[in-house]
């Protein structure tokens, strides 16, 4: 089974849409970490998308204020339905997972192994189930590795869950560089749309659409991680 998973980063609205329109396009489900409130995501077909959490602790880490309560609960209470959860920069601790089970979160995903065929989740001590993923878009060109191959065998009947980023997305990434050029002004998206990939190399929008083709002519079994998570003995 593959399964998709986007974490938002703050992405403008625009850049939002543009990934879950290739989503409803092939009608593949995805589940959507969210860093922030969004119109785009208020709207989404829920049948389609799940959404969940993506906090991001690391103001906190650097001396910089804030709380992780705080953190959750702002989030939570912009999306009171998530039953999920990713840090942002796979932040964890035993306080933090304790805090996600305060909150109502039911599963976690900061378990990163990076192309391992055959990960399984597992139920943590506090009853949360943790599902690790195998595939990130930023992780695949940190490596330089080309865009034409995932290098996850696809057909493989056990999981492999994906991560993307939309920002990587809407710019087609083939590298940090390009990334690096728009990091500080992100929201600009005059900005964004000239620096594109567009035909120059394949990148993470190309290799995306790859996947989602696949998973949709072959009609392979693609699930949201809540799903997931009640299959592996996961809390409702």
């Amino acid at each position: 089974m593959n399964c998709f998973t986007i974490d938002v980063d703050w992405a403008p609205e625009e850049v939002i849409q543009d990934t879950l329109d290739l989503f409803k396009k092939y009608d593949v489900p995805c589940t959507i970490f969210t860093t922030h409130k969004s119109e785009v995501l208020d709207n989404c077909d829920r049948d389609l998308f799940e959404i969940g959490l993506h906090p991001n602790f690391n103001q906190i880490l650097q001396g910089k204020g804030g709380n992780v309560e705080d953190v959750m609960s702002n989030l939570k209470e912009m999306y009171p339905e998530a039953k999920g959860a990713r840090s942002h920069s796979l932040t964890q601790s035993g306080y933090i997972l304790e805090m996600y089970r305060k909150f109502g979160i039911t599963y976690e995903v900061n378990h990163f192994l990076p192309y391992h065929q055959g990960i399984k989740p597992f139920i943590l001590w506090n009853g949360l189930c943790r599902i690790p993923f195998n595939w990130e878009d930023d992780y695949h060109f940190a490596l330089d590795y080309p865009f034409d191959d995932s290098k996850i065998d696809l057909m493989d009947k056990r999981l492999n869950i994906f991560n993307f980023h939309p920002i990587h997305i809407y710019l087609n990434s083939e590298n940090n560089d390009r990334f690096t050029k728009i990091k500080h002004d992100q929201q600009n998206m005059g900005l964004l749309r000239t620096v594109q990939n567009i035909g120059e190399v394949l990148g993470t929008r190309d290799i995306l659409i790859a996947l989602l083709e696949h998973v949709s002519l072959n009609g392979l079994m693609s699930s949201k991680l809540y799903d997931v998570s009640l299959q592996f003995g996961g809390k409702k």
